[in-house]
């Protein structure tokens, strides 16, 4: 009886022991899983992304506003397209294009531009500039090269082949230049972990966007959007500033006063031989500031008028009330 008892309480502590041993190699494997696991996002997290997107990303005053847009950007003829309604949405509201004629009237603040298809000349505040395929159409859609209105808009268009990607900055917004101290990885994300989407050598510019606790957000020169250690940037300095265009302030004594009620307003043509005599006017009298008087209908060909006159008298450092 003693021996049965010896021998099941020697068997009950061997099959014990088996047991932590068994915990003991579960828990040993799981560690080395982690320990794997670690190496493995570590590695990866070194290992930048090769980005190269399948659609071209549009990148305005460094945002993606690729998410935004209603149809393809077109990479035709060495030039980038974008249709009307995408510039109308994210670049010019009040681009316009006239039914009867196909002319598509675009304005910035001292520029207005016209062009339409099958016309190699396009037409900025009076002077012809000879530029094909400036407007072109696809899947009857109208698309315009935004690669060629850089003089239009005040903006500055850059192509980036090796990652498809389109970068607009306006020209009148402030940009900051910052140069790396060091070799950088740029994060996805501002995030312990987060994936390497670029990689800048050292003395290599990046633009700085903003400040994320000690994170700078920056746009490289690929393009790419990410962030990086501010304490591994450098040399800031300050490309441009913002610019804002100071309304000049004039006496009504000093305007010229111009009387559009009678005069038809209904077509681009129409409206810019009267935009012309005005700052005909305006010039020949030496008056710097213009005053529309206006006692007709306010329809939407007189709200083209006021759209249209501003670039073309601003141009000339006129100012115009309406």
């Amino acid at each position: 009886m003693a021996k049965r008892n010896s021998k099941h309480i020697k068997n009950k502590r061997i099959k014990n022991n088996q047991k932590k041993q068994a915990k003991r190699n579960k828990i040993i494997i799981f560690c080395l899983i982690v320990v794997i696991l670690m190496v493995l996002i570590i590695n990866m997290q070194n290992k930048p992304k090769q980005l190269n997107y399948e659609n071209t990303q549009i990148i305005l005053n460094n945002e993606n506003i690729t998410a935004n847009l209603q149809d393809d950007i077109l990479k035709e003829n060495q030039k980038i397209y974008m249709s009307i309604n995408d510039i109308k949405n994210c670049l010019d509201p009040t681009i316009y294009q006239e039914e009867e004629t196909g002319l598509v009237i675009t304005t910035s603040n001292k520029k207005l531009a016209t062009f339409q298809q099958g016309d190699a000349n396009i037409t900025i505040n009076g002077s012809n500039q000879e530029i094909e395929d400036v407007l072109i159409e696809q899947n009857q859609k109208q698309y315009i090269a935004i690669s060629e209105l850089e003089n239009v808009y005040d903006y500055e268009f850059e192509y980036i082949q090796d990652t498809n990607i389109v970068t607009i900055d306006n020209l009148n917004k402030e940009c900051i230049k910052a140069y790396a101290k060091k070799d950088l990885k740029v994060k996805e994300e501002n995030k312990a972990f987060s994936a390497i989407i670029d990689e800048v050598e050292e003395g290599n510019w990046l633009i700085y966007i903003s400040e994320e606790n000690d994170m700078a957000k920056v746009r490289t020169q690929n393009g790419i959007i990410g962030y990086v250690k501010k304490n591994s940037l450098d040399n800031f300095v300050t490309e441009r500033d913002n610019f804002d265009e100071k309304t000049q302030t004039t006496t009504e004594q000093e305007s010229l006063e111009y009387d559009i009620s009678q005069e038809d307003l209904t077509t681009f043509e129409k409206r810019i031989t009267i935009i012309n005599l005005i700052l005909q006017e305006a010039i020949k009298n030496d008056k710097m500031s213009v005053k529309i008087i206006n006692n007709g209908t306010t329809d939407f060909n007189f709200e083209r008028f006021k759209i249209e006159i501003t670039p073309i008298l601003n141009e000339c450092g006129i100012t115009v009330n309406i």
